[in-house]
């Protein structure tokens, strides 16, 4: 979980601009979690102006998930590498993460991507569109996305991966040059981190508040002031999202995902996951899972 602050200069916007004026490509600076930073053209808010992504997105909350998990791998393999990462997304677009190093710490990483390759078909269209968009959509509401699929860029590879390399000599230079800067972390901040590390274990608002040298009621205020929620229900919300990962990524049994997670009545910790998610851990594993 990345709980930092990240001040772009206008040097770095203009960077971002200026690639984008030579290589018709958005380009985004993200954080470890793949929050976007700033980017390039920005993001349009009107529906008609998005790229195909963006309106598949827009359409299916399932679209949106396989999109997070790609891109998140995609930075795990940079996190281990350390270097610059060319690889195809879900959905078949060419998609790149171009790392900035602190010393040896990843601190964000150049994006660019959505790119037509070879592979990239119309029934690759109709694959995807068959997946994850509704089946009641009109053509009135189909066709502005198979538009924006057909004018998605395509760019051979050799040209692509001139300009990852092109973004690679720029990321050695934007830390070291505080184009970017990371702000302090608040204590509410740290405070996330630290149940994010001991998230398998029990965790406590006094044990939490000793971490990081505060009261208790200290704490209380702040996550109350903050995150609009109290010591309980933040934890209780967060283990709920590791559960709702283990449900889909392992075989584990409810009750050994509650005593993971330091539940110790299997009973109570499936009334606490139906009642934040809506479903039983049954019918949400078998819901994702058929997908």
């Amino acid at each position: 979980m990345n709980t930092y602050n990240y001040l772009c200069t206008p040097e770095l916007m203009q960077m971002l601009k200026n690639f984008y004026l030579i290589s018709g490509l958005r380009v985004g600076i993200h954080d470890p979690d793949m929050n976007i930073i700033s980017e390039y053209p920005t993001k349009p808010t009107e529906y008609e102006d998005l790229a195909f992504c963006d309106k598949m997105r827009y359409h299916s909350a399932a679209y949106t998930e396989k999109c997070r998990k790609c891109d998140c791998n995609a930075f795990a393999h940079v996190r281990m590498t350390k270097k610059a990462y060319i690889y195809t997304c879900h959905a078949g677009f060419t998609e790149a993460l171009i790392p900035i190093l602190h010393g040896d710490r990843i601190v964000c990483a150049l994006m660019i991507g959505q790119v037509r390759g070879a592979g990239i078909t119309d029934a690759t269209f109709d694959k995807l569109a068959s997946i994850y968009l509704p089946q009641g959509l009109t053509e009135e509401g189909w066709l502005p996305i198979r538009q924006s699929f057909e004018y998605a860029s395509s760019i051979e590879q050799a040209v692509f991966e001139s300009y990852v390399f092109f973004l690679e000599l720029c990321a050695q230079s934007i830390f070291e040059n505080r184009y970017i800067r990371i702000g302090e972390k608040s204590i509410t901040e740290n405070f996330k981190d630290y149940v994010h590390k001991n998230i398998y274990n029990t965790v406590t608002i006094w044990d939490a508040a000793a971490a990081l040298n505060i009261s208790v009621s200290h704490l209380s205020r702040l996550l109350s002031r903050d995150l609009g929620m109290s010591f309980t229900e933040y934890v209780t919300s967060q283990k709920i999202d590791v559960a709702k990962e283990l449900l889909l990524s392992s075989d584990f049994a409810v009750a050994d995902i509650a005593g993971l997670l330091k539940f110790n009545d299997p009973t109570y910790f499936m009334r606490v996951f139906k009642k934040q998610v809506g479903m039983t851990c049954t019918a949400f594993r078998r819901s994702h899972l058929q997908k």
